[in-house]
């Protein structure tokens, strides 16, 4: 074995210890007797500081743990006489910010127990307080130094697209562009609805016109053209070429190119200006959209490595074929079943989808839970609701965060006849904005981790109406939401101790709730209920037909349907009726259908009281439908049917049209019909609860053999020829809400602070809900007393905020809000400093202003040791800290250092090594030849 040194590695050491670099000469036994122009930094080798020896470290940290400060400028001791105070200044600041990285070093300890975790946690939050304070404060003679960032230019990260003219379908051909295209093969046959200066011009496309011509891309382009032409319009299609780019392999974990894809074609129509597009199908079949987890969460078997993926998936079935050829199956498509049109997966930040729902105009909502930054809005704390609408192709074309500054989940979704959508869930912590309740358990205080529930309502665009909070002291969530044909919004949940005006029963207490807005936008509350048993509850359904108002709640294990008369205003139970015990099954959903009920659910219980059974108990536990009279009475046309198999079978949702029931859940060993297809599928059954019937079914799994479904919804109508085409069914959406509250996270009553001059009073920004772009660049020139160019910019098809300082002496500041109230992070503006620079000759930047160089420090106000991420941030914040302050030493000591000085040192440095170390180097080098055998 032969063992080699970089020779470099001594090199450098003797520069650094020799005083080569710092111009002084040196004697043949190494020592300096350069002169000193600025003090040594106690991060230097031989300095006796915390900052370079362990041990005095280590008695920093545990006096910072006892509760003593971290910076000390009468502890930063100076060698060098007369030297400027800025020195003092710094070396205080990086003692103190390297022993806060030492207590975060702290939380990696082994046996440490929550108790000591929290203290670490607790005396990192002070030092972090500390520092700021400190930094916030500092004046210094040759240099600025501020706690953030410091930049010549803020911009917006959060950004507003721009309408778009032009909507492109996924790729409809591979390889050969002039080969017939399978898309286009049979009865293709659509409608395009074109309204141009209040004029609608219905154009019919049917590709059998085109005779015997191929149906291949440029053909079949060049026909729907002839069309869109004759009927007067400036609206085109064109064939859009996709890149196939390089295909390669993993080898080792690296990516290895082993050739090149082909390339793809797509439709894209370019949308004429003025022109508004409708397309739509004279020939439909239903269609369901279906939201489940996929992936394997636990890979290696180990729960503590935390190895899985697992992906939240939308996916479109088309249930019937009578009438419409479903779309072929494309290339690669994996996990295909019979039937699917697409499936798309959602972003990893995307968690468990809670429900979905289909429009009126045929597009999509999903409403989920998220723990980061999705559609490229960020959120404030570590889980919040989005919901995203899709259209019936499967493109997203909105993204809505709820906003919540500390945990929420969305668990119920409701769309209104006019198109308006509501929102219902769970939310801890702060949510600015919201119309808090009598007994909230609040942002802060002893009840301050319980969750309340929360209802909003958003327009057809997605944005914000209204928001109301409401709670019992602890947990209580609403889980169920209805709209009312008035308007009016219906919601059930349950809570742990008594909601206002309600008394407790035992256990989770049920509730029904409902709120109405007057024409100001003014919300009242209707009415709050208690129903259940004195064990626990949990609804699980919830419709609302004219005055009365249905509820499927699981009252202590029990499936029991609630009627209420609403006429009166106070809900008046008028009959309720017990299905039987769940034998630890749950509801899944509620329906109505003509004049009875249909519920839905998964029990072990083979007697159920839901009227004659058609299709019998199979075992394990088996899903459910029942069809019972509105009105709860027992009658001779109650229906129960049972599917599943003799494992474990879980329905976990319910979507209903046109008389026709479809389950969605999770498979057990078997299910009648459907052969397993891997470790942990789901299925898609149409039942017929009146003959027992099962029609449509598909048993089905995900990435990894893994599918769990969690949503239903169906569109009667939602299948189609514009499937097999990629185009979406309705009006085409091309544009979002300018409204910066839609397009983010920030809540109406979110702020930050500006200011200008380094010394002036900061101006508090507060957002309000119908703020945009425009109304944006108003607040921050009056905040910023028009001494900034405040400007709207465009890259890329997005609007984004631009400020820079008006002239050469302005200096402008950005502060953050309150945490769990900050708007500038969600904004994407920087906070710190913005200051005009210039720059010479020999390509160096400086402040225009012509005073000292400013510092950042890059370090945020909310840094936390909460998660393994959080530890991670910090130790990266901290270290660029320390980078920072080191440069900005370098420089001050460069600046103090005569010109003929720096001049000889940078030859010296450039020069050669003495040659007794020279000869020192190779003889160390021979050694370790001789050591590895080496020659």
């Amino acid at each position: 074995m032969t063992i080699t040194f970089d020779t470099s590695i001594l090199v450098n050491y003797y520069a650094a210890r020799s005083g080569v670099s710092s111009g002084g000469t040196t004697t043949a036994s190494g020592t300096s007797t350069a002169k000193k122009y600025a003090p040594s930094a106690p991060w230097l080798p031989g300095a006796k500081t915390a900052s370079n020896t362990p041990a005095l470290m280590t008695t920093a940290v545990k006096k910072a743990m006892l509760g003593h400060k971290l910076i000390d400028e009468n502890a930063a001791q100076l060698d060098l006489a007369g030297a400027s105070s800025d020195y003092k200044k710094l070396f205080a600041l990086y003692q103190g910010l390297d022993t806060l990285a030492g207590v975060v070093d702290q939380i990696g300890g082994k046996g440490l127990t929550s108790v000591d975790k929290d203290r670490i946690k607790s005396v990192f939050g002070k030092g972090l307080a500390e520092v700021t304070a400190y930094t916030d404060q500092l004046e210094m003679d040759q240099i600025r130094l501020t706690r953030a960032e410091v930049t010549d230019k803020a911009k917006s990260k959060l950004g507003v697209a721009k309408a778009k003219t032009d909507y492109t379908t996924p790729p409809l051909v591979s390889g050969d562009v002039s080969a017939p295209v399978d898309a286009f093969q049979g009865d293709v046959k659509f409608n395009i609805s074109i309204k141009r200066v209040g004029v609608t011009h219905d154009i019919t496309i049917d590709l059998a016109d085109m005779g015997a011509t191929p149906r291949n891309m440029s053909n079949v382009m060049s026909y729907i053209n002839t069309q869109l032409s004759d009927a007067g319009v400036g609206t085109r299609v064109a064939s859009l070429r996709i890149p196939g780019g390089d295909r390669t392999v993993q080898v080792a974990g690296k990516a290895v190119k082993v050739g090149v894809n082909p390339d793809q074609w797509a439709m894209k129509f370019n949308v004429d200006s003025g022109d508004t597009l409708t397309f739509s199908a004279p020939k439909t079949e239903p269609a369901i959209y279906l939201a489940q987890s996929v992936g394997n969460p636990d890979p290696d078997g180990k729960a503590s490595t935390k190895d899985g993926v697992v992906l939240s998936q939308l996916m479109k079935v088309q249930t019937d074929t009578v009438d419409v050829t479903p779309p072929p199956q494309a290339t690669g498509d994996a996990n295909y079943v019979d039937g699917r049109v697409w499936a798309k997966d959602m972003e990893k930040t995307v968690g468990t989808v809670h429900a979905t729902q289909v429009g009126s105009d045929g597009s999509v909502y999903v409403l989920a839970d998220v723990t980061g930054k999705t559609s490229g809005q960020d959120i404030k704390g570590d889980q919040d609701v989005a919901l995203l609408k899709y259209d019936s192709a499967g493109k997203l074309l909105f993204t809505r965060t709820l906003g919540a500054s500390s945990n929420a989940s969305g668990l119920a979704l409701a769309i209104s006849a006019d198109g308006q959508i509501a929102v219902a869930g769970k939310v801890t912590g702060g949510l600015s904005g919201a119309t808090e309740g009598a007994l909230n358990s609040g942002a802060t205080g002893s009840f301050a981790t319980s969750s309340d529930s929360f209802v909003t309502v958003l327009n057809t665009e997605g944005e914000e109406l209204w928001t109301q909070r409401r709670g019992a002291r602890q947990n209580d969530e609403a889980t169920q939401i209805a709209f009312g044909a008035d308007g009016a919004v219906y919601v059930a949940g349950r809570a742990q101790s008594s909601l206002p005006g309600t008394t407790a029963l035992g256990g989770w207490d049920a509730y029904i709730e409902g709120f109405k807005a007057d024409a100001a936008g003014k919300v009242s509350t209707l009415f709050t209920q208690s129903v259940g048993s004195a064990g626990s509850d949990r609804p699980g359904g919830l419709v609302v037909d004219g005055s009365t108002l249905h509820l499927a709640n699981n009252e202590d294990g029990h499936a029991v349907l609630h009627r209420f008369d609403l006429s009166g205003g106070t809900p008046v139970e008028t009959a309720s009726r017990d299905l039987g015990d769940l034998s630890g099954g749950e509801i899944a959903g509620l329906a109505l259908d003509g004049g009875q009920l249909v519920i839905a659910g998964s029990t072990r219980n083979d007697s159920m009281a839901a009227g004659a059974v058609t299709r019998g108990y199979s075992g394990g536990t088996d899903g459910f439908a029942a069809r019972i009279a509105a009105d709860l009475s027992l009658n001779a046309s109650d229906r129960m049917a049972y599917y599943g198999g003799a494992g474990d079978d879980r329905v976990s949702g319910l979507a209903m049209a046109e008389g026709r029931i479809y389950l969605t859940g999770q498979a057990g060993t078997d299910l009648p019909g459907e052969d397993p297809v891997a470790k942990k599928d789901g299925f898609l059954a149409e039942l017929d609860v009146n003959s027992g019937a099962v029609g449509f079914s598909r048993r089905f799994s995900g990435k990894d053999g893994y599918a769990t479904p969690t949503a239903i919804a169906i569109d009667a109508s939602g299948a189609s020829a514009l499937d097999r085409l990629g185009l979406p069914k309705g009006l085409l959406d091309l544009s979002d809400s300018p409204q910066l509250t839609a397009v983010s996270s920030v809540r109406a009553g979110d702020q930050f602070q500006v200011r200008t001059g380094e010394a002036g009073a900061f101006k508090t920004i507060t957002m309000e809900a119908n703020d945009t772009l425009e109304t944006l660049v108003t607040k921050l020139k009056r905040g910023l007393n028009y001494q900034a160019k405040v400007e709207i910019v465009t890259s890329g098809g997005v609007r984004s905020i631009q400020v820079k300082p008006l002239n050469a002496r302005t200096i402008l500041e950005f502060s953050a809000g309150k945490t769990g109230k900050d708007a500038l992070d969600l904004l994407g503006l920087p906070e710190g400093v913005v200051r005009a620079t210039v720059t010479d000759k020999k390509g160096k930047t400086t402040p225009a202003d012509g005073k000292g160089a400013f510092y950042g420090l890059g370090l945020e106000k909310d840094l936390n040791l909460d998660d393994a991420d959080g530890v991670s941030h910090a130790k990266a914040a901290l270290a660029t800290a320390l980078g920072v302050i080191r440069n900005a030493y370098k420089d001050l000591k460069e600046a103090a250092t005569p010109l003929s000085q720096r001049a000889s040192e940078k030859a010296k440095a450039e020069g050669p090594v003495p040659a007794y170390l020279t000869n020192q180097i190779a003889n160390y080098q021979a050694a370790l030849d001789r050591l590895g055998g080496g020659s």
